[in-house]
Formats: C-alpha cells, sequence, structure tokens
C-alpha cells in the first residue's frame, strides 16, 4: 500500500509538471514583441503636451493641496478619498 501511494504521488507531481514544461516560452531572438506604436515616436505636438502637462500639474497641485486639508482637518481614513474628490472638483 506505502509504495502505491507513493507511485500515485510521484504520477500526480508528474502529470502536473508536464504542461508547464509544454508551455514554458520559446527563446525566439529574431522576433521583437508587437506593440502597435514606435517606443520613440511622440503621439502629440510639443504645444499639446505642454498644455497636458500643465494641466496635469494643476491638478496634481491641487490635489495635494486637498490632502494637506483632509489631514489637517483630521477627515477620517475611509472618509478621506470621497473629501479629496469633492475638494478637487470645487
Amino acid at each position: 500500500m506505502k509504495r502505491f501511494s507513493v507511485l500515485m504521488a510521484a504520477g500526480l507531481v508528474a502529470m502536473l509538471a508536464a504542461p508547464a514544461l509544454a508551455q514554458a516560452p520559446t527563446s525566439n531572438s529574431d522576433m521583437a514583441p508587437v506593440t502597435g506604436m514606435k517606443p520613440d515616436r511622440t503621439t502629440a505636438p510639443l504645444g499639446v503636451r505642454e498644455k497636458m502637462l500643465a494641466k496635469e500639474s494643476a491638478v496634481r497641485k491641487k490635489r495635494a493641496e486637498c490632502r494637506a486639508s483632509a489631514k489637517a482637518e483630521k477627515v477620517p481614513l475611509l472618509k478621506r478619498v470621497a473629501y479629496i474628490k469633492r475638494c478637487v472638483k470645487s
């Protein structure tokens, strides 16, 4: 009985290991990942990017101010996210 259980355990390990080995990624060095976009290409003109960055930095600054005010007012942690969202919208 002991040999049978050892044999079953070994068989189970072999069954579980076989699909993992069969699906292992192959090394194909001539294939580059396909992303659909060249990584060195910019997607927006310089002026548009500067406007987007300025807008994002303004939102970040406002969010930081709202976080500081929530901390100063000692808003509970679970209610802080909603407080910050309301503060940023106003």
